[in-house]
């Protein structure tokens, strides 16, 4: 039998926490909200402070979730988006179901706005 070779093909860099927050329009009080950080800790990984791995995995996710988010609408709406109150959410802003514990519910939300079915 031959033998498959796997190619990994590069990913795309990840995008800093100033350009993710500048990109998505986030603003640095709901940047550290999504983090469960301080402004102040939000404000030094901006500046290039080397995240501690609980952070470096919310920014992770953070960041997938923009970006899947951005596959269905502006990305300079996307700030808006995680602040405004959500019937899918109970009236709950993304943002404060996030805080909650219930990233699960949001995802819910935009992986049926990406494949376009009703929710």
């Amino acid at each position: 039998m031959p033998v498959t070779k796997h190619v990994l093909r590069p990913s795309k860099p990840a995008l800093s926490p100033a350009n993710l927050r500048k990109k998505y329009a986030i603003p640095q009080s709901l940047f550290a909200r999504l983090l469960d950080v301080s402004v102040r800790t939000a404000s030094g990984l901006e500046s290039g402070t080397v995240p501690a791995p609980r952070v470096a995995r919310r920014l992770t996710e953070v960041r997938r979730l923009c970006d899947a988010l951005a596959d269905v609408a502006k990305p300079a709406y996307i700030g808006e988006w995680l602040q405004a109150p959500n019937e899918l959410l109970g009236g709950l802003k993304p943002v404060e179901a996030i805080e909650r514990g219930q990233i699960d519910l949001v995802w819910r939300i935009v992986e049926g706005l990406r494949s376009g079915s009703y929710l």
